[in-house]
């Protein structure tokens, strides 16, 4: 067992090695707790919240026991037990639930972590000001899954990728298996970069690695584009398929729990018009758009709408064809979020 983590440890470090840096951004929520920091910076032993501590050994910043590391601000940052200690790797325990905001922010010599595929990460203020070249070692297989507002379901591992989709730079996410990283890195489209396979036999060779991984990235193609009769010449539209956070998704839960409690949940996407490096924020007259229902969310006689969400606001959209397989919404908006509900 040693000698294999050893082996895992000596790969992800020999892959690290060949790229550079990153911050992160958005996701999962930390249930409330007690904060209590009745503890001395000489302790051996820091109480980090109810039911979990942490301890440093041979450079390593362990945390152990169930719960949560609480989230920290920039006034409280000298409240977190291990503030003025040096470390460059951190191991989170598979019973550890959530990891807080700003929990390891501005600690520019760590590079390593070790976090469980069931633990669920705040935001991207996490990782702020850290080592430039980050490794996640993401452990496990497993999702903890969430239900936001009662309707929408959200994983530990969706909160992974909603942090990684925002930056590609240089961040290395290496989970256990070919099975693992697929499942990561098709959360979004296009899919997520990076994302490698510690079993993989390549993972000491960075450059053939990213050849194979470059392979199986799937094609992307934006599902949205201008209605029939509305295209525009030069003008592009691409929508992206993300990964939103918390906070979004209890807007449209919102929706789902209280305007259309019959309708569930599909996905979200983030949409830009663009003609080179310009993008059209908003036009003077409504606009026609068609957006390409996916495979999985196609159904005879199903009824769609689309909330809409521009700087925190929302509108919902009617579809405004009779077809099975596209959406057609109006608005005079060229740069949103969106949702696509069903029933």
């Amino acid at each position: 067992m040693q000698r294999h983590a050893k082996r895992i440890l000596t790969a992800v470090l020999a892959l690290a090695l060949c790229f550079g840096c990153f911050s992160l951004t958005a996701a999962a929520k930390v249930p409330e707790v007690r904060h209590t920091p009745d503890w001395t910076k000489s302790s051996s032993v820091w109480q980090v919240s109810d039911g979990v501590t942490a301890y440093i050994k041979d450079g390593v910043l362990y945390f152990e026991g169930n719960g949560v590391i609480p989230d920290y601000t920039n006034d409280n940052l000298a409240d977190r037990p291990w503030h003025t200690s040096i470390f460059g790797t951190v191991s989170v325990g598979s019973g550890i639930t959530d990891i807080g905001s700003r929990a390891f922010a501005e600690f520019p010599n760590l590079r390593y972590f070790y976090i469980p595929s069931t633990t669920f990460i705040k935001d991207s203020t996490v990782f702020h000001k850290i080592d430039s070249d980050p490794v996640i070692r993401i452990q496990g297989g497993e999702e903890t899954t969430r239900m936001i507002g009662g309707k929408i379901p959200y994983t530990s591992l969706d909160s992974f990728a909603a942090i990684a989709q925002s930056v590609s730079h240089n961040t290395l996410y290496v989970v256990d298996n070919g099975a693992v990283k697929n499942m990561l890195r098709q959360k979004t489209l296009p899919n997520l970069e990076r994302v490698y396979s510690a079993d993989n036999p390549l993972i000491d060779q960075p450059t053939r690695l990213r050849e194979e991984e470059a392979e199986q990235l799937q094609p992307f193609v934006s599902p949205l584009r201008f209605a029939p009769g509305y295209e525009k010449t030069g003008q592009a539209v691409t929508s992206k398929l993300v990964k939103p956070g918390v906070q979004y998704l209890e807007l449209v839960a919102y929706y789902l729990n209280y305007m259309y409690p019959d309708f569930s949940y599909g996905q979200t996407y983030s949409n830009m018009v663009t003609t080179g490096d310009k993008a059209y924020t908003e036009y003077d007259t409504p606009q026609n758009y068609q957006f390409q229902i996916p495979a999985a969310l196609q159904s005879p006689g199903r009824e769609f709408k689309v909330v809409m969400v521009v700087a925190g606001q929302p509108t919902v959209l009617d579809d405004i064809d009779s077809s099975d397989t596209t959406i057609t919404f109006t608005t005079q908006q060229g740069s949103f979020d969106y949702s696509i509900l069903y029933r």
